[in-house]
């Protein structure tokens, strides 16, 4: 019911993200599927690290001696692609509700599936939860954390516990996952509607 990706499949994630975005690739999501964008805070961050990093690229170029600046472009290159690749995962790998699976992601560092009769609620939640990608929630032995940063706003309530694979060698039974979502009235109708469906 999980995944946690290591770090050679996250940079799988990226450049494939990256390159679907060029090429303007549609979603794939079955019919009746409803897609929800997510981490907008740390989309509108990496946006502005990674559009301030071109200039000052051809700034520090300027700088170097000759010898230097092949290698520095190269670092620089990958920057700038590793930046627009984390961006272009994060909307290529939204939560996704359908009448039978709810998947709540973090773009490229995991999340995890849920069969939708599984989800009982989800609430609005805001708190902060320390660290990054799907990790177990301090003080509180049932719940998971799913996002790309530490703020959260949604607190998705299960019908009973299930087992997740933290990706670490623990599995914890969880009744309980926080996740960020840019709209909280979009999952809350999204689960809505999809009970209808079901």
């Amino acid at each position: 019911m999980t995944s946690k990706p290591r770090m050679r499949h996250r940079a799988g994630i990226l450049a494939r993200s990256l390159v679907a975005v060029i090429t303007r690739r549609p979603l794939d999501a079955p019919p009746g599927t409803t897609a929800i964008r997510h981490s907008s805070e740390v989309r509108s961050m990496v946006m502005v690290l990674t559009l301030t990093e071109i200039p000052l690229a051809f700034l520090v170029s300027e700088i170097l001696p000759p010898p230097g600046r092949p290698p520095h472009a190269v670092l620089e290159l990958v920057l700038i692609l590793t930046g627009f690749g984390v961006l272009a995962a994060m909307a290529r790998n939204p939560h996704t509700v359908s009448a039978d699976r709810v998947a709540l992601r973090t773009g490229f560092m995991g999340g995890i599936e849920l069969p939708r009769p599984m989800v009982r609620s989800a609430t609005h939640s805001m708190r902060t939860i320390e660290g990054r990608g799907l990790r177990a929630v301090p003080n509180e032995t049932s719940a998971v954390a799913c996002s790309v940063g530490s703020s959260v706003n949604m607190r998705i309530n299960l019908e009973q516990p299930v087992p997740v694979d933290l990706g670490d060698g623990r599995s914890v039974d969880v009744d309980t996952v926080y996740i960020s979502a840019d709209s909280p009235e979009a999952v809350t109708r999204a689960l809505k509607n999809s009970a209808v469906r079901q």
